[in-house]
């Protein structure tokens, strides 16, 4: 791909916030810690290219992205690339509002989201994966909500 799919500089990792602690944040997203773009979603665009799908659609496109995987949820842990479509599907959180970020507490895996919600990313991915087609939806809607709302 010559093309980034995410247009923020990329990081490997995420601030730590110790476990019983608060992440108590400046209203100021701006901030040099912010991560926006976490790595570690190769696998899960390799995966996409074997399928035939370009992941810059689904990384501009919260429902194509979250359809995308819930199509392919069984492929996905088949092949152990759960860490990988979570980290993507983050990136694609956090790319939809300005004030949103990665935050990982304690040895937890990283969350995506703003300071009042984030999202389990991980949970998220076995909630679109494994749910039934109502609950998907409501869950899709939501997110939906979530993305329109300006801070």
């Amino acid at each position: 791909m010559d093309m980034p799919i995410f247009p923020e500089p990329s990081y490997s990792s995420v601030p730590q916030i110790a476990q019983g602690y608060a992440a108590y944040l400046p209203e100021d997203s701006s901030r040099p810690n912010m991560v926006r773009h976490l790595t570690g979603y190769e696998a899960f665009v390799t995966l996409c290219a074997e399928l035939g799908t370009d992941p810059r659609s689904l990384a501009s496109d919260i429902g194509a992205c979250a359809s995308h995987i819930r199509g392919q949820g069984d492929e996905i842990r088949s092949r152990g690339l759960e860490n990988s479509a979570a980290v993507f599907l983050g990136n694609v959180l956090v790319q939809q509002r300005e004030d949103a970020h990665w935050i990982q507490y304690g040895s937890e895996f990283p969350s995506a989201g703003t300071r009042r919600q984030r999202y389990e990313v991980l949970e998220l991915l076995n909630l679109l994966t494994q749910s039934d087609e109502p609950t998907f939806r409501t869950c899709l809607e939501k997110i939906k909500e979530w993305i329109s709302y300006s801070a």
